[in-house]
């Protein structure tokens, strides 16, 4: 699931879950467009104000080939 989908599902802005967060709405955009990767606490926060599972989030997901 992409993180933008999973924000338009609970129809919340960019604006308000940066403000949840207690991060820079640009902060956020960066992380919901995979240009930055957030801490673990700020992913786990972003997961909880969305209600969704940090596993599922597809710019969050290893992308290393399995060995």
């Amino acid at each position: 699931m992409k993180l933008k989908d999973a924000r338009e599902k609970k129809r919340l802005t960019q604006e308000y879950v940066s403000r949840a967060v207690n991060i820079s709405l640009k902060h956020y955009q960066n992380i919901e467009h995979g240009i930055t990767m957030p801490t673990v606490n700020i992913a786990l926060h972003i997961c909880e104000v969305l209600n969704v599972d940090p596993r599922e989030i597809d710019e969050w997901k290893d992308r290393r080939p399995s060995v």
